[in-house]
């Protein structure tokens, strides 16, 4: 099971969930579309469909464009709440942990993807070569090595850092009317 985020909403494709719950897709949509019909009836309650349900579409292998629903949590909950036996409870397990998974995920500190020294060497030698083609200055070249350094927690060289953001070099063009 697959939870993707949309819009800071944790959601399941409802093709998934009928997979999971072994119905068929049809049959899921008319059923969400009667919980829809039934929170429409009583607005005055505040249930938000779009807190349960969100409509979507997907494209089958013949290219045809069918509906489907993006399931919340609470959605999940719903139709959980209305299966019994193994089916519910292997669903309901089946999308917390899914849930879970992703919020650590989500939650977890950005970290760098791992890249080999070479690799490393590489990505700044191509980067250097472009920006100088680019008629980029010695300093923002420096900057660029500077940022990759950072970027991927490596020491910064201590020349590299002795360049002031905004602060003129030898290496500038030099400025109109000099």
């Amino acid at each position: 099971m697959q939870v993707k985020d949309f819009h800071g909403k944790s959601v399941i494709d409802s093709r998934e969930v009928a997979e999971m719950v072994e119905k068929n897709h049809k049959d899921l949509l008319r059923d969400i579309r009667g919980y829809l019909k039934i929170m429409e009836k009583f607005t005055e309650r505040n249930f938000a469909p779009s807190d349960f349900f969100v409509p979507g579409t997907y494209q089958d292998s013949t290219g045809r464009e069918l509906p489907c629903y993006l399931i919340t949590k609470k959605g999940c909950d719903m139709i959980a709440n209305k299966l019994t036996g193994e089916k519910g409870v292997l669903f309901t397990a089946a999308y917390v942990t899914a849930s879970e998974d992703m919020k650590r995920a989500l939650n977890a500190p950005h970290r760098s993807p791992e890249v080999s020294p070479a690799g490393l060497a590489r990505l700044i030698a191509i980067t250097r070569r472009v920006m100088l083609e680019m008629n980029s200055t010695p300093v923002e070249v420096g900057s660029m090595v500077r940022d990759v350094f950072r970027t991927y927690n490596i020491p910064v060289p201590v020349a590299l850092d002795k360049q002031v953001s905004g602060q003129l070099s030898l290496f500038d063009p030099p400025l109109l009317g000099e």
